[in-house]
């Protein structure tokens, strides 16, 4: 047993009974049961930069203090030469990336339109709250954002997790784990930022509204599909209600809000600077009406959309086949 720093409380969580939940971007995570049966996740943290006791603990009492509905909050923290560890909350909903590409057999509860509206909404308002909190030496307030990085609680609340880690660790770490250095202006100008963050977010909700794994969220040994440029082309060619999964396709009243928030996502264009802000991503998404079908598990919000207003929404998504903005910068791959 190593030498804890922090909680000396805590060394009883390390010798609890531990379920491997898989290798993520910084290393191994495992659930762990306490003995009054608490689920939580202990996650290893590799490859950091050097950090001093007093640089760790800085930085991660003030991940602890972000305090978000929608953010999965950092209950504990350890430091050692041999080890840095992050504790949270246990989500038994695992996560949207495998809600979204999970399986699909017969008995697979069907992810319905007014579901994905309100994880879209939920993840906004995190990232709202980061941005919104970010230090001004904080390029990418979350810089990791992808649909593995967003888990779902017991009542299906989306918790982002993983935020925050970027200034522990090195450019060459960060290029090869993190979503924010595959966004354009990575690749052609080699910086990121606040806007990079928000073309993460244009592609979680890609994958929202398609049903398509993104190569860009693909778990290690996985491979998705360059979905920003497949939707791209979907939109250019005039063929963009092919896009849509299948299951929100079928749902009565829902294409006028589907489209609705697939303007937003292709106003999370390539181009950094013509981004909108967090907040205005935001209040384009909770003025999409949720649908009152009787088929739906959700709660209803205000009625469904009308077919004036999905032929609206259709005019307005072609109206940016010139600009196409989602564009990936391997768009014809």
């Amino acid at each position: 047993m190593f030498d804890l720093y922090f909680n000396p409380k805590m060394r009883d969580l390390l010798k609890a009974s531990a379920e491997g939940l898989g290798k993520g971007s910084f290393g191994n995570c495992y659930k762990v049961t306490l003995d009054d049966r608490c689920n939580l996740v202990i996650k290893q943290l590799r490859n950091l930069l050097p950090l001093t006791t007093d640089e760790f603990v800085r930085h991660m009492s003030s991940l602890a203090d972000a305090k978000d509905p929608n953010l999965l909050p950092l209950l504990d923290y350890f430091f050692s030469d041999d080890e840095k560890l992050l504790v949270s909350r246990f989500a038994p909903n695992r996560s949207l990336f495998e809600r979204i590409h999970g399986g699909r057999g017969r008995n697979r509860v069907p992810f319905k339109w007014n579901t994905r509206l309100s994880i879209a909404r939920g993840v906004a308002r995190a990232l709202l709250f980061l941005h919104s909190n970010a230090k001004p030496s904080e390029t990418a307030p979350h810089g990791n954002l992808k649909t593995s990085n967003i888990l779902l609680d017991e009542d299906g609340t989306p918790l982002v997790s993983n935020y925050g880690l970027r200034p522990l660790v090195s450019t060459t770490i960060a290029v090869r784990t993190m979503t924010s250095y595959k966004s354009p202006e990575y690749e052609h100008c080699r910086r990121v930022g606040h806007k990079s963050d928000v073309w993460s977010y244009g592609c979680v909700l890609l994958e929202i509204i398609t049903g398509r794994m993104s190569s860009h969220s693909a778990l290690e040994g996985v491979r998705g599909i360059e979905l920003c440029g497949w939707v791209n082309r979907a939109v250019r060619e005039e063929w963009t209600g092919e896009v849509f999964d299948v299951v929100i396709r079928a749902e009565r009243g829902a294409m006028g809000g589907v489209l609705r928030l697939l303007n937003v996502a292709l106003r999370c264009e390539r181009v950094p600077e013509k981004r909108p802000e967090m907040a205005a991503v935001l209040r384009e998404i909770e003025g999409i009406e949720m649908t009152a079908s009787d088929d739906d598990g959700g709660g209803g919000g205000g009625g469904g959309a009308d077919d004036d207003s999905q032929d609206r929404s259709f005019e307005s998504v072609e109206g940016q086949r010139s600009n196409a903005g989602l564009a990936s910068v391997n768009e014809d791959r």
